[in-house]
């Protein structure tokens, strides 16, 4: 491939490393401006509610941008059909992650016949980003592995993403319900693992194409007088 048609890719990549970058900001960003709610039994989505709320809507935002980046970056250079199929649920996942931004969920003590289009349409996104998340770092890892400088680490956090959900949902199962639709349990600390494994796949993932656009910049930078 040649320096000039690599070139947008690698500025891409870029973006999208940088996007993830901004996630995880935001997300810990808001552990200090909310320390009303209690990690462990508190979902990260809880966070789009109340006078902070555009802090999670970056957060979101800023995942389903460089999902959607690095989807532009490895288009051209994954051919086979688990590659395709793995970019097809990367769609996916920044789809349901836009939608998680650009619709806050309800109150967690909201019954579910009075919960609002915002509301309904957060599950949607929920059950469009998560299945696209999960599958897409399982298949993209291993369509990457001959392309990959740190394939075993992209596999490590396909894997890491995977136990996270595993665990965030046994954690749901074992939640007590308390009085005011409150829930308590462990969940939030999975649900926040799942999120930052998420986060580190897309940078490891990106980073071997944006560092071509660092090199390239390096390279075009006029010599020192």
């Amino acid at each position: 491939m040649s320096t000039s048609s690599s070139a947008p890719s690698a500025l891409v990549s870029t973006l999208a490393l940088a996007a993830a970058s901004v996630a995880v900001l935001s997300l810990t960003s808001l552990h200090l401006l909310r320390p009303d709610l209690s990690p462990p039994s508190h979902m990260i989505s809880e966070y789009a509610l109340g006078a902070h709320g555009w802090a999670m809507t970056v957060c979101f935002a800023a995942f389903s941008a460089s999902s959607a980046a690095l989807l532009v970056t490895l288009w051209p250079r994954l051919k086979s059909v688990s590659g395709r199929i793995g970019l097809g649920f990367l769609s996916l996942a920044a789809i349901g992650l836009g939608l998680a931004a650009l619709f806050p969920m309800d109150p967690a003590s909201t019954p579910p016949e009075a919960m609002s289009l915002s509301g309904r349409l957060h599950g949607v996104s929920f059950m469009i980003g998560v299945p696209g998340e999960i599958l897409a770092v399982l298949l993209l890892s291993l369509a990457l592995r001959q392309q990959s400088p740190r394939p075993k680490l992209l596999v490590s956090l396909a894997a890491l993403v995977w136990i996270s959900l595993g665990t965030m949902v046994a954690t749901l199962i074992m939640a007590v319900p308390q009085p005011g639709g409150v829930v308590e349990g462990f969940f939030g600390i999975p649900n926040r693992t799942f999120m930052l494994a998420y986060a580190a796949w897309l940078m490891v993932a990106a980073w071997p194409h944006a560092r071509l656009a660092a090199r390239g910049a390096a390279q075009g930078a006029p010599a020192a007088a």
